[in-house]
């Protein structure tokens, strides 16, 4: 469990974490838009192919807001289709008009979260034949609040940290909030967007990403590739793979094996 040099570096082994910080991951595949995915009736066929993993469903209707001479106007922008686990904290498949995720607040290991993926697919693919994917995306949100963050300097690399690892560097002051954004893109054209950083108490700096109660520390890895393709399953799941793969990668430079100790790493 060497310390990486790079963050894009050769992948590394998995090592499984008993208390892992995460607070979300998400793989999220997007198509042109099929709007009968807002009927009921048409969304039934994939509900039973997934209903024995995800019983419970929900229905919910996304708001957006349109801009014109009045101002800002709030506006219907479609249905979107939670299909959950008995526990909801546990797996969730979000289905809507251009896009089908799954994600997960308690993680377990990384050959599961893809293996439900590959399922998932699967079943989209029989049920809704898309011809073309838009864009694979999988995001991983790391999260530490209490004692943790008066660990950071052990916990984190101090390049990742930044002022937020030694306060002292700035006088007699309290860092509330700092956060840092990366975006690199890689020899296949994929990119990695990267934001880290403390955040004050109820505070967030995505509509996605629950605030927490309390001050925390947070290390979101967004992995993606907008271009166009054929929808193809292995190409999905190996995209898929590859780029959880990349940020876990990213994640072990960021961190110490201080951060592996504290979180419960298995030999």
């Amino acid at each position: 469990m060497d310390r990486k040099t790079t963050p894009f570096g050769p992948s590394v082994p998995e090592v499984p974490l008993t208390r892992a910080p995460l607070v979300n991951v998400i793989a999220q595949v997007r198509f042109p838009a099929v709007m009968k995915i807002q009927d009921n009736s048409f969304v039934a066929n994939f509900q039973e192919e997934i209903r024995a993993d995800y019983p419970i469903l929900r229905q919910e209707h996304q708001l957006g807001v349109a801009i014109g001479p009045g101002g800002a106007q709030p506006q219907d922008a479609g249905t979107v289709w939670r299909f959950e686990t008995k526990d909801p904290d546990a797996w969730q498949v979000t289905l809507a008009p251009t896009f089908v995720a799954l994600s997960a607040r308690r993680y377990t290991r990384r050959s599961d979260f893809l293996t439900r993926l590959t399922v998932v697919l699967h079943s989209l693919e029989g049920w809704l034949h898309p011809n073309v994917c838009d864009r694979i995306g999988v995001r991983y949100v790391d999260r530490l609040t209490g004692d943790q963050l008066a660990q950071l300097g052990k916990l984190v690399r101090p390049e990742v940290l930044g002022v937020a690892g030694d306060e002292t560097l700035l006088g007699n002051v309290e860092v509330i909030h700092t956060l840092s954004d990366t975006l690199v893109r890689l020899g296949d054209g994929s990119e990695l967007r990267g934001r880290w950083g403390r955040l004050p108490a109820g505070a967030t700096y995505d509509p996605g990403i629950e605030p927490a109660p309390e001050p925390s520390w947070v290390l979101d890895l967004d992995h993606y590739t907008s271009q166009p393709e054929d929808f193809d399953l292995a190409a999905i799941g190996g995209r898929a793979a590859q780029f959880s793969d990349r940020i876990y990668t990213f994640f072990r430079w960021a961190v110490t094996r201080a951060f592996l100790d504290e979180f419960g790493a298995k030999p």
